[in-house]
């Protein structure tokens, strides 16, 4: 396997070998294998990224790979060229593999049947479609809290239905045995395929959970017809100090970035002790590295 468009494709065995060369990575980092061989991986980004374009970068430069760092708004693109015709140009360029991110749903699907069977590609998130690489070290991270994932008690909120990792996260879970998740928002933030309705928030709703995982308001995705009442999310699903003792919430709290500090989550949450936001970022460096080992 040398194309990851979504997670569905990994199965059990793949999710261990990938997890414990993390592990090992995470052990010995920055002191890795050079397994790059001076193979060129091109990072074409059509959306904005912190977290995923910069730790691939990291990771890859770190494993002994050059990149082409490519920006659609000063190439050819601009000029009317086709994604079809700018793949050609950069194989033509000798790249060895590639990390795309793009606005439009599944075109992953599509660009890994574009590629030549010897190129490797990661879809780096498409659309509201899928983020494998950010579900793989959410789960990395949440199985270093709870070896036994079969244990785990999940709680997700916010915007499930824009969310592209969720529903990746959701498949290694339920893969890996871990199948008791609650869903929080809005109704008109619900994702019908992941859940027929939301849990309530009420008094003690979280007391039993492990994982909270934060989901922000995607508001580059929401439609004209989406009309999300702002002030009465953050009233009612904002994470602060009150939301976790009125829910009663003991466990880590999860988030995948970028954080709208005081609108889904407070500061104070989100700096705390219960927070994994951090090593989430952390992980992604060493899960993204193990990833780039297995497949390329």
């Amino acid at each position: 396997m040398n194309k990851i468009s979504t997670v569905d494709s990994l199965d059990k065995n793949f999710l261990e070998n990938l997890f414990n060369l993390t592990a090992e990575i995470k052990d010995s980092w920055p002191n890795i294998k050079q397994i790059g061989g001076g193979k060129t991986i091109c990072l074409l980004f059509w959306e904005p990224s912190t977290r995923t374009k910069l730790s691939f970068e990291h990771a890859a430069k770190a494993l002994g790979f050059k990149i082409l760092d490519f920006s659609p708004s000063t190439s050819s693109i601009e000029k009317g060229e086709t994604l079809e015709d700018t793949i050609k140009t950069l194989l033509a360029l000798k790249v060895d593999g590639f990390i795309i991110r793009h606005p439009e749903d599944k075109i992953s699907l599509k660009i890994a049947e574009l590629l030549p069977s010897n190129i490797f590609f990661i879809n780096a998130g498409d659309g509201s479609h899928a983020h494998p690489s950010q579900a793989i070290l959410d789960v990395y991270t949440m199985k270093e809290k709870c070896e036994d994932l079969s244990k785990l008690k999940v709680a997700a909120i916010g915007d499930i239905k824009h969310c592209r990792i969720i529903e990746s996260q959701m498949t290694l879970l339920n893969r890996l045995g871990c199948t008791d998740i609650q869903f929080y928002g809005p109704k008109e933030l619900l994702d019908n395929n992941l859940s027929p309705s939301f849990s309530e928030i009420k008094a003690g709703c979280m007391e039993d959970r492990d994982i909270l995982y934060v989901i922000r308001v995607k508001h580059e995705r929401l439609k004209d017809n989406e009309n999300i009442d702002m002030d009465f999310f953050k009233s009612t699903y904002q994470i602060n100090e009150s939301f976790i003792e009125k829910t009663k919430f003991t466990g880590s709290v999860m988030h995948p970035g970028p954080i709208n500090i005081d609108l889904e989550i407070s500061n104070a949450v989100a700096t705390s002790k219960k927070s994994l936001i951090s090593t989430q970022v952390e992980n992604g460096l060493y899960t993204r590295a193990a990833l780039l080992g297995l497949i390329s």
